[in-house]
């Protein structure tokens, strides 16, 4: 699969805004310019969303019913909107019962795939200048040996999350050879697999910070949320090993 150049060039500018900004204002971005219309929904039924973005469903909706009068259930409504998290700003829509429920756009997943990358970069960046703030003996936390090793480790993984995604967009065949469509999910599952490790790592560094209320830890598991939501349906697609 070769990703088409314009999700591409939105993948990148979410992963940006993840990094510099948080998780809504970049999923407001991507869903902005990939599915303005309908809410992505993966294919269990459930979208993810920003709450802002919901009116704006639900007036495109009704502009486009015929007939239908300014107050009539929209789409959103009709699903039930769970608005108590997982982050404030996001909201989840439950599928509709009794309807077949519309799939996200084409390449939907790779561009997301961008987006949690700058959000596990920008819990990279947190980590970093938490454990700098932090001494143990008179030494900066970020001299120890453990915690040096692991940002490395980090850093690496994050280089290669960002070249298998260059790979896809640019047509080039990486080490392991052209993927073939068949594959697609399964290396899609993979590398959301892989970023959500590596953030559950960091938040390790992090200790009780990142879980705290004003901690990192509730963009991660919403990020996380978004990988669960869109995924593949059904057992199979976990890399071995994961």
């Amino acid at each position: 699969m070769t990703v088409p150049p314009e999700v591409r060039e939105h993948g990148e500018q979410a992963r940006t805004s993840a990094r510099t900004d948080g998780l809504v204002p970049a999923l407001t971005l991507l869903v902005r310019a990939l599915s303005p219309k309908v809410p992505p929904r993966g294919p269990r039924g459930h979208a993810v969303l920003p709450k802002e973005l919901l009116e704006e469903f639900a007036a495109e909706e009704a502009a486009t019913r015929e007939g239908a009068r300014p107050e009539a259930p929209s789409s959103a409504g009709a699903t039930g909107v769970d608005d108590s998290g997982p982050l404030p700003g996001l909201a989840v829509l439950r599928p509709v019962p009794g309807r077949t429920a519309e799939a996200a756009p084409p390449a939907w997943g790779w561009a997301l795939a961008w987006l949690r990358l700058g959000m596990s970069e920008r819990l990279r960046d947190a980590c970093l200048a938490h454990l700098a703030a932090r001494q143990s003996e008179g030494t900066s936390l970020l001299m120890q040996q453990m915690v040096k090793g692991t940002l490395a480790d980090v850093l690496l993984e994050h280089l290669e999350i960002e070249g298998v995604l260059d790979d896809l967009a640019t047509g080039r065949t990486g080490p392991l050879g052209p993927l073939r469509p068949a594959d697609d999910d399964r290396h899609l599952a993979g590398l959301q697999e892989q970023i959500t490790r590596v953030d559950r790592a960091l938040l390790r560094l992090l200790g009780a910070h990142g879980f705290t209320a004003e901690g990192p830890g509730a963009a991660a598991h919403a990020s996380e949320l978004l990988a669960d939501a869109y995924g593949v349906a059904g057992p199979g697609t976990a890399r071995e090993g994961a």
